[in-house]
């Protein structure tokens, strides 16, 4: 941590923003360690006898001011410079995050003002007074170029600070575009508003709007109802065939503050843009993570790359080998280049696996992509044996990515805690008890200690007068006892004299074992067990010695006793000793009972030490001593499980950084790797880009700064980030080149020329469509290098190839043109109907699902697909159709065994609109396993205005005509007619 105390000579004047009271107020009922209002704000400051850390931070949009971060215990504060310089302006309090520590613990600024004061309005702020904002930006300067210097970073190049610029002016140009396309979105009006699951009452966060229109907001898009900002939410679930949409709100709301009626609005978010601009600035302060990221992207340098000699553990063909031992190795940035059915989701498990469980700790591996889908395609995959955890929104991701999300491994550990920690709590309640018997144990001791003094001596008087009386059997009884101890001493020595040559022998015999150098030890093992045997005579003889002197000891003590008993003398001290002894046998069982009580309640998991069926005082004494040291610690322990399964049976959240920790793998998305505060100061030691094709490269820079090394992964002929045509409809006003051409082009587009040979991977061998399909698209999109694997059986009701074109050009141009729809597509475009095609593609649909085949139809135009979709849920069910019905973008990634693709376009222009991105082609084609049925006007199609459009349609036309077939659209209708007809009968 890098830090530098700050002594000013005066003051800091604070002054509230408008609404700070009224914002942290709230904010202050979920958590309570948030200053209430400034002015436990500032008393809070000058409680603070140490200074208060304070971070400067950039401005998170152009043109803006810099800020400054005040870290309280438990909150953080940011303030702005007034105008005249003279104070500074409390703009919000915030709860403390994990990002704000990992913050702190780079760089900061201890400040120690002589004292905070508060001055309620700017016109109260003293004549005198100083914000010290120089001496604290030259402060932070120094403590900024102090982080540098130990981590060796230096200044970046201008030409990459130029391109860091550029991406700055994007970020600015997707916020403005962003915006302006929601401020031209109508509202979605709705009738009534429910809590999921059907409750009226309460307060919650996810409630489900009845729409009154027709028209539906999209998954994911933030709304807030019309007029109220504070309630605002994103949209997790809109079926296209539904009326409903669901919304999760940022904070629960009471059901009794939604208006039963009203209006959706969409509401631009910032995070995104927020997320993007501290990437930038990451890679402009060189604290990115990856020391050679700039280098790649935008010198295309990297370093020199040898395949790792790795196996992976499941089958991959020599392409995706080549890409999984090039990824393990990369030390900066390899692409790999999947086309469609290529097995990209395969090679992407197969490298997270490897390198999650190499062993490598310079953290987790990072799965990510600008989609949920993509992000939790390969989750499925991966080894069993990995700890991995997604982050993200429950509502967003998918069914393969549930069982992995953080909220329900960490609802998981919790239950998990509770119960083994409840089932631990048993066991420690009666501790208690043990500490009172314990006390007991050490009372009864001091009892049994005096009471066996007592009967020693009892027995000595005894003894003693059994001496005085005895005469000569007295001396007989002490002559055979001092002959009996002697005898013992020798048998024990002769023993340990056997157990050393046992030893002796055993170890010889273990080393005689050995093939070329045992033959010594053989010999020593004969001699030993000679010695033994003898030594084992010798012991049997003088324990039968000891035995017959032991007879003669107790012949004679019964003599003795004979003629002493009855002497007055003796039989008084007789009496004495035995009242003693049952005293002290009393006193014995007092106290094992007591032992016995006391280890009972200690938890038998600690192991105490067992009470003998007849203990001897010694061992209740060592017993007393272990539960002298044991019990306190046992006690701790106890309060310890108490309280933590307290603290675990409320929220669940205090569980994520630990499961964060300990992770081989996180997936996210690019942005939420950024937007939760569970991924803050997470470094990642390699990061796996899926649908680099797709991802633009401010979306990219968010996790690429945070992981050492990275693979992007994906296909440049897919759909891009903004297509070309969306470019030109909103981007005539940006008037800057080099902003236009990354709003077009995805990362991995920009990367991929210029990337040297070794750092290239293109997976060539294709296992999704049938060879009829697959060679069209190789030799249109991919210079022929797509090879296909495929060999299927054609079974088709209706066409006797797997790629079929269905030509509407053969109707009268009044019934197959297309009409201007309702809907607009993105960024205010026409979209367009033709009812023709959508007659015959609703039939297609509902033929094959009555079939039970697994189908999609995917179309150019929202208002098309609108208009599908009406139709269609009159004869199948919703939920399908909502599922199998979409425009080219919601289909990328995803395959069906039939696809049924409709151009839309028709008239007498060669107007194609945004069918000229020949891409939505590439999409669309290549989602299909068994069967492509393209339906279009041909006579527009194959005289586009568009250039490349046209040469693409009749490459079309005449691979169809070679491979394929073409089949006019009244003998598919009548065909389509007919084969429901049948099934009807049946």
């Amino acid at each position: 941590m890098s830090y530098r105390t700050v002594e000013l000579p005066g003051p800091l004047t604070l002054v509230p923003g408008r609404s700070l009271d009224l914002h942290t107020r709230q904010k202050a009922l979920d958590h309570p360690r948030l200053p209430r209002d400034a002015e436990k704000l500032v008393a809070d400051l000058n409680a603070r006898a140490d200074g208060i850390p304070v971070r400067i931070v950039e401005p998170r949009r152009a043109g803006g001011d810099r800020s400054l971060l005040l870290h309280g215990s438990g909150y953080v504060a940011q303030l702005y410079l007034t105008n005249r310089a003279d104070a500074y302006s409390i703009a919000r309090i915030d709860p403390l995050r994990m990002r704000d520590f990992s913050r702190l613990a780079e760089s900061c600024l201890l400040v120690h003002p002589t004292r905070w004061q508060l001055c309620r309005d700017y016109r109260q702020i003293p004549q005198n007074s100083d914000a010290h904002w120089q001496r604290l930006l030259k402060e932070w300067e120094r403590a900024v170029e102090s982080v540098a210097i130990e981590r060796g970073a230096t200044p970046i190049p201008e030409h990459h600070a130029d391109f860091l610029d550029i991406v700055d002016r994007v970020i600015d140009a997707t916020r403005t575009i962003s915006s302006e396309s929601v401020s031209s979105t109508p509202p979605y009006p709705y009738r009534s508003v429910a809590a999921t699951g059907g409750q009226r009452q309460g307060t919650r966060a996810v409630y489900e709007f009845r729409l009154a229109g027709e028209a539906r907001p999209e998954e994911g898009a933030f709304v807030q109802l019309r007029g109220r900002p504070e309630l605002r939410g994103q949209v997790t679930r809109c079926p296209a065939a539904g009326d409903t949409a669901t919304i999760r709100f940022d904070r629960p709301v009471d059901f009794r503050r939604l208006d039963p009626q009203g209006e959706l609005v969409v509401t631009p978010g910032t995070a995104v843009f927020d997320r993007q601009r501290e990437a930038v600035a990451l890679l402009r302060d060189g604290h990115a993570r990856s020391p050679r990221l700039l280098d790649a992207l935008v010198d295309h340098r990297v370093g020199r790359l040898r395949p790792a000699p790795a196996t992976p553990a499941g089958e991959l063909d020599p392409d995706q080998l080549d890409a999984f031992r090039k990824a393990l190795a990369v030390e900066d940035l390899l692409l790999v280049q999947g086309p469609p059915g290529t097995g990209k989701t395969r090679t992407i498990a197969e490298i997270v696996g490897a390198a999650a469980g190499s062993g490598r700790r310079d953290g987790p591996v990072l799965v990510t992509s600008h989609t949920h889908r993509a992000v939790d395609n390969a989750l499925s995959r991966l080894p069993s044996g990995l700890v991995t955890v997604r982050v993200g929104n429950e509502g967003r991701v998918t069914e393969e990515g549930r069982p992995f999300l953080l909220e329900r491994q960490a609802a998981d550990l919790r239950e998990e805690i509770l119960r083994s920690v409840g089932l631990r709590l048993d066991e420690y309640a009666d501790i208690g008890n043990a500490e009172h018997w314990a006390r007991e144990l050490g009372s009864r001791l001091e009892d049994l200690d005096v009471s066996l003094q007592e009967a020693a001596r009892a027995r000595d008087a005894h003894a003693a007068a059994r001496r005085d009386a005895g005469g000569p059997a007295q001396l007989r009884v002490e002559a055979l006892g001092a002959e009996h101890r002697r005898h013992e001493q020798t048998a024990a020595r002769l023993r340990r004299r056997v157990d050393r040559l046992a030893g002796a022998r055993s170890r010889a015999a273990r080393y005689g074992a050995r093939r070329l150098t045992g033959f010594p030890f053989r010999m020593l093992e004969h001699v030993l067990g000679r010695r033994l045997a003898t030594a084992r005579s010798r012991v049997l003889e003088q324990e039968q010695l000891v035995q017959g002197v032991a007879e003669e000891l107790a012949a004679a003590e019964r003599d003795l006793d004979v003629m002493t008993r009855d002497l007055p003398s003796v039989r008084a001290a007789r009496v004495v000793m035995e009242q003693a002894e049952r005293l002290a046998a009393d006193t014995l069982d007092r106290a094992v009972t007591a032992a016995r009580a006391a280890v009972g309640a200690v938890p038998a998991a600690e192991v105490p030490p067992a009470v003998p069926r007849r203990p001897t005082p010694a061992e209740l004494g060592a017993l007393r001593t272990w539960l002298d040291e044991h019990l306190p610690l046992l006690a701790a322990r106890g309060q310890l499980l108490r309280d933590w399964h307290e603290e675990v049976s409320g929220a669940v959240d205090q569980l994520y950084p630990e499961l964060i920790r300990y992770a081989h793998v996180v997936a996210a998305t690019c942005i939420g790797v950024a937007s939760r505060a569970e991924l803050s100061g997470i470094d990642f030691s390699l990061a796996v880009v899926d649908e680099a094709g797709q991802i633009g490269v401010t979306d990219a820079l968010v996790p690429l700064v945070r992981a050492r090394r990275a693979v992007l992964v994906g296909d440049h002929q897919q759909l891009p980030p903004f297509l070309d045509s969306e470019v030109e409809a909103w981007g005539r006003d940006l008037g800057d080149p080099a902003v236009k051409a990354l709003l077009s082009r995805s990362v991995l587009e920009i990367l991929m020329p210029g990337m040297p040979d070794d750092h290239r991977v293109l997976l060539t061998r294709q296992r999704r469509m049938p060879s009829v399909i697959a060679d069209f698209v190789s030799g249109v999109f991919y210079d022929g290098k797509l090879r296909t694997e495929v060999r299927r059986d054609h079974r088709d009701p209706l066409f006797r190839t797997p790629m079929a074109f269905v030509d509407t050009s053969g109707l009268p141009i009044g019934r197959r043109k297309e009409r201007q729809g309702r809907c607009s597509e993105r960024f205010g475009q026409r979209g367009y109907i033709n009812e023709v095609e959508c007659e015959l593609l609703s039939e297609l649909a509902a033929l094959y699902d009555g079939r039970g085949t697994e189908w999609a139809v995917i179309v150019p135009y929202q208002a098309q697909r609108a208009e599908i979709t009406a139709r269609l849920t009159r004869i199948v069910d919703p939920d399908r159709v909502g599922l199998n019905v979409g425009t080219v973008d919601s289909f990328q990634g995803g395959e069906r065994d039939v696809i049924l693709y409709g151009f839309t376009r028709s008239n007498r222009d060669g107007r194609v609109g945004f069918l000229k991105e020949l891409r939505r082609a590439n999409v669309a084609f290549t989602r299909a396993k068994q069967q492509l049925v393209l339906v279009g006007d041909l006579s527009t199609l194959t005289a586009a205005r568009d250039t490349g459009f046209r040469q693409l349609v009749r490459s079309l036309e005449t691979h169809l005509r070679q491979r394929g077939e073409i089949r006019p659209y009244q003998e598919i209708r009548d065909r389509v007619t007919a084969l429901g007809e049948a099934r009807g009968r049946m």
